[in-house]
């Protein structure tokens, strides 16, 4: 068939692209599906199925297609068993069609279709034992599964969203778009999920009106009324999971897994209006490409103006049969003739389409499709004497065995079945509240139905989701496809040996036969049916097959239906990549990722980020430099010269309080809290039980009874957890209480010669006096923007400076008023290099193994508290000559560089170091590299020695000098 002939009115648009599929390329339509555009160009050869490899195409025009599933891309990168209706094209586009070797047409594992016996029900469990399992192996993976796995991931990370609403609406046909009106006049937040990418459900094809609108009028105003009223509409958005306190959904833009999302939904009211679905009807070779379901051919010719066939046989079981012929007809379809499973005798509305040549048959069947490999005619018989058949030519057969609620998501933390007679199907009942079903996937059919009952679910999920009294206004009205009036009818005429070519689930190759075998040994419950003949797995999970199955093995057994029951869905209802489900984080990336409430700024503008244990921090600027050197040597000068401010929040925070208290924290710290004054704070070390450095940082007095104590970033978690260690142990009777507040205030340290001033004219007059007033290590609490800042006066960079404390919510406004008062931003590379100048501690120094002593503390240790670990100071050990100490170190040529980890010896040795290089930095102050190290206390000031670093090849000449490199008096600290 050619493309011209295929196409007819298309609602897409007019723009030209080109794709291709098997190597060869084709043109299609913007917005076309590849599903679409294949069968626009007269494909329809997609693909082969799993276990017979039999030739199929395209059976559905939604995610439940079970048979079109392609590889799209290029190899290694592949991403496979991509559903062809849901895959939107682009430009150049390639698709490859799957389960077939050596191509599409021919291909010789089709062979095993032959080998039926063998490969029937069950054949995993009972053949391939002799001689052994693993001379089967290979052959057996070369043939399993769906598309080959890729060699390559070529997928963007997916996106995590977390969302918030008072009311989710699953689906958007006529229910869903009427609940979400009804609850949105209701006052509450809605949010709803539609899978397709756009709304409208089956108003797109039926014919249809509401509230005296054309169905596609009033669904437009409908969504404009939404969007108005701030409801958010996810379309391309299926939902595949849930729990108690939430709603997986999963979307993938134009039908492909690259930029996935999943969202983490939180309503609390879920709305299911997810429609239901078109089953098929069993009959011999129902599998040939040419069968589709009837709704899915209407919904290819009103959305893409594709014609699925030119002469097409029309089968079911119910009344709508014929008003989708007469829609069918108008879009340039022949209908050769209507196959009514029902006994009643032909209405007379049925008249136009017999005297358009329709032949129209009631108490028939089509017991069989002819043609290879695509149908070309079908065989019809009579019900009630199946052995007279006659043969209709057509190329293709449009079935309709009725309907099937999507009832997954009421089911999934709880709810049961009930079978429902009218749409002889299961809906679900008790779902836990505060879920609730309308529409089709309640088993209403008719259009006023189901606007009435997706208002009143809307209307009842809003009740109690706001504080004002809900208007839901009238629900509204609308007339359409009259009732299906619907008959059950489940698999035609055949013997027992064509039962073997009675498809039931497509994708999985079941057949009735397959079916009635499993019944004969014994496995009566559909669970257990569904496993042992793989019923309703893999990516169509039942969507098609499974009621029509179920029904199937109910009439084998003599059973009814209801208590047949069918198989439970599990998640992911969809199928969903594993990354999107488990992340795209693997080994330490597996940690959660904490980012400060100035994150979005630093992003924003230009800031590179960093692991700081769990948080992310600016390392640079990319305005002040392309690379970590050049940018922090940029940022620190600035700070040297006039000043800048620094995001600091991820400091650690420990709020101790209580009686108890100021003893609590003498006998943690190597000084004492209990001297220090309210008002004030104190530079303080912590000790392990070895007498090791475990950690440094500020404790502030904000009462007699209540100090804030600050920490590494990196040690928070750990620092907390010590201190709740010796709470517990020694003060589990004393009154002290514990909180970590880190994230409970952000912090910004405001630096540099110009601190002062800016500070206060961001401030105003009102607070200018207090900043001015403040002493170093003092601190003070002044209102600002509604809140209160509390203002200490201390250095990390050994300038005159300043941390501001504040709440998080108001950190971005301080920041932003500091940044336009003319103080720029600096990242952790210039904090170290000022830290680093300063003979400050960075990091490296605080490893584990170092004494207050080796850190140059020892007139703290004088002092004499007898904190945790100050027994184990006076082991001798400790100060053997070889003992390292802080030291500070300066390369002797001004120009040359050495890093942090290079090993020291003295210049005649060269296998025996004496210490090692600590941090290293470029000083823009100095104009020359320095450094911090560790180097055995037999080394005196002033002598040189060898920084060798083997990745650097000759070693540089350095000079022990003192830790403190910039301003060792501290005048402008303390200016």
């Amino acid at each position: 068939m050619s493309r011209s002939s295929q196409r007819r009115g298309s609602r897409l648009g007019s723009s030209e692209l080109h794709f291709f599929f098997d190597g060869r390329q084709y043109p299609a339509v913007a917005g076309d599906t590849a599903a679409s555009a294949l069968l626009a160009n007269g494909v329809r050869l997609l693909g082969r199925s799993i276990k017979y490899r039999r030739v199929r195409g395209v059976l559905a025009a939604g995610p439940e297609e079970p048979n079109a599933l392609l590889t799209v891309g290029i190899a290694p990168a592949l991403v496979p068993n991509v559903s062809a209706p849901q895959l939107v094209l682009s430009e150049g586009l390639r698709l490859v069609s799957q389960n077939r070797w050596p191509s599409l047409r021919f291909n010789l594992s089709s062979l095993l279709s032959l080998g039926g016996g063998m490969l029937s029900t069950g054949f995993y469990y009972k053949t391939f034992i002799w001689p052994a399992w693993r001379a089967y192996e290979g052959i057996i993976r070369t043939l399993a599964g769906l598309g080959a796995a890729p060699g390559a991931c070529a997928l963007l990370p997916p996106r995590i969203e977390h969302v918030h609403c008072d009311v989710l609406i699953a689906g958007a046909g006529a229910a869903g778009l009427a609940a979400a009106l009804a609850a949105m006049r209701g006052g509450a937040r809605v949010v709803i999920c539609e899978r397709e990418p756009v709304c409208g459900g089956e108003l797109e094809i039926e014919t249809a009106h509401i509230d005296g609108l054309p169905a596609s009028e009033w669904v437009r105003i409908a969504l404009g009324q939404l969007t108005a009223g701030g409801v958010r509409i996810l379309t391309e958005t299926t939902v595949i999971g849930g729990s108690d306190d939430s709603v997986v959904a999963h979307r993938e833009p134009n039908g492909l897994a690259y930029g996935a999302t999943a969202f983490y939904l939180h309503p609390q009211a879920t709305v299911i209006a997810l429609g239901s679905v078109e089953r098929p009807i069993a009959f011999v070779d129902n599998d040939r490409p040419g069968v589709m379901l009837l709704g899915a051919a209407e919904r290819f010719a009103a959305r893409y103006g594709v014609r699925v066939g030119q002469r097409v046989v029309i089968f079911g079981n119910h009344d709508r049969l014929y008003a989708a012929a007469r829609r069918l007809s108008s879009a340039g379809i022949v209908i050769a003739a209507i196959i009514d499973t029902r006994s009643s005798t032909l209405r007379p509305e049925c008249a136009d389409l017999i005297a358009a040549g329709v032949q129209c048959l009631a108490s028939h069947a089509v017991v069989c499709a002819e043609g290879s490999p695509a149908v070309s005619a079908v065989r019809i018989a009579a019900l009630d004497s199946p052995a007279h058949t006659l043969n209709v030519a057509c190329d293709a057969v449009l079935v309709s065995g009725g309907w099937t609620p999507v009832i997954h998501a009421g089911l999934h933390a709880g709810g049961t079945r009930a079978y429902a007679p009218e749409v002889a199907a299961f809906i679900a009942t008790d779902p836990p509240a505060p879920r609730a079903g309308c529409g089709a996937a309640n088993g209403i059919l008719e259009i006023d139905a189901v606007l009435a009952d997706g208002h009143a679910a809307g209307a009842a999920a809003a009740m109690g989701k706001v504080s004002q009294a809900p208007t839901h206004g009238q629900a509204p009205s609308g007339h359409g496809d009259g009732a299906p009036r619907l008959v059950p009818f489940w698999r035609s005429p055949a013997t027992r040996r064509e039962e073997h070519r009675q498809f039931v689930d497509l994708q999985n190759d079941v057949t009735v036969a397959d079916i009635r075998q499993a019944l004969a040994e014994g496995f009566h419950d559909i669970e257990h049916v569904k496993r042992y003949t793989t019923l309703g797995v893999g990516t169509e999970q039942g969507r098609t097959g499974g009621t029509l199955g179920a029904a199937i093995l109910a009439e084998l057994s003599a059973r009814p239906l209801a208590m047949v029951g069918t198989s439970r869905t599990r998640a992911p209802f969809a199928p969903a990549t594993l990354a999107t489900l488990a992340g795209d984080r693997a080994g330490l990336a597996l940690r959660p990722e904490r980012r400060t409430p100035l994150h979005d700024w630093h992003a924003a503008n230009g800031g590179e980020f960093e692991a700081a244990g769990l948080w992310q921090r600016p390392r640079f600027y990319r305005g002040n430099g392309s690379d970590a050197t050049t940018a922090g040597s940029a940022e620190a000068a600035r700070v040297r010269a006039s000043g800048g401010i620094v995001d600091v929040s991820t400091l650690g925070k420990i709020e101790v309080a209580g009686a108890d208290a100021a003893a609590f924290l003498d006998r943690l710290y190597l000084t004492k809290a209990s001297s220090i004054n309210v008002g004030r704070s104190k530079y303080m070390v912590l000790l392990r039980e070895d007498g090791m450095v475990l950690d440094d940082g500020i404790v502030l007095r904000l009462q007699e009874d209540r100090f804030i104590a600050t920490v590494s970033s990196a040690h928070a978690e750990h620092l907390y957890s010590h201190f709740e260690f010796w709470r517990d142990l020694e003060f589990a009777d004393r009154r002290v209480v514990l909180a970590d507040v880190t994230e409970s205030w952000a912090v910004i340290a405001v630096a540099g010669p110009d601190s002062r001033a800016v500070l206060c004219s961001v401030l105003g007059a009102p607070h200018r006096d207090s900043v001015q007033r403040l002493t170093h290590m003092a601190f003070a609490n002044c209102p600002w923007g509604g809140g209160t800042l509390r203002i200490l006066r201390a250095s990390f960079s050994g300038e005159l400076a300043y941390e501001v404390h504040c709440r998080p919510a108001a950190a971005l406004a301080l920041w932003q008023k500091l940044n336009a008062a003319g103080l720029a931003p600096y990242g952790l590379e210039a904090l170290d290099i000022l830290r680093v100048e300063k003979g400050y501690l960075v990091s490296s120094e605080l490893n584990g193994q170092t004494t207050p002593q080796d850190l140059g503390m020892e007139a703290l240790v004088r002092l004499g508290n007898p904190c945790v670990g100050h027994e184990n100071l006076n082991r001798p050990g400790l100060s053997e000559s070889r003992r390292p100490r802080l030291v500070g170190l300066r390369a002797l040529d001004q120009r040359a560089r050495f890093l942090g980890g290079a090993q020291l010896t003295r210049p005649e040795e060269t296998r025996h170091p004496c210490g090692y290089v600590t941090s290293a930095v470029y000083s823009p102050a100095m104009q020359q590299w320095v450094a911090l190290g560790l180097v055995a206390r037999e080394v005196a000031p002033g002598a040189e020695l060898m920084a060798r670093d083997p990745l650097r090849g000759n070693p540089t000449r350095v000079l022990v000098t003192a830790a403190v490199h910039v301003d060792a008096d501290g005048k402008k600290m303390k200016s």
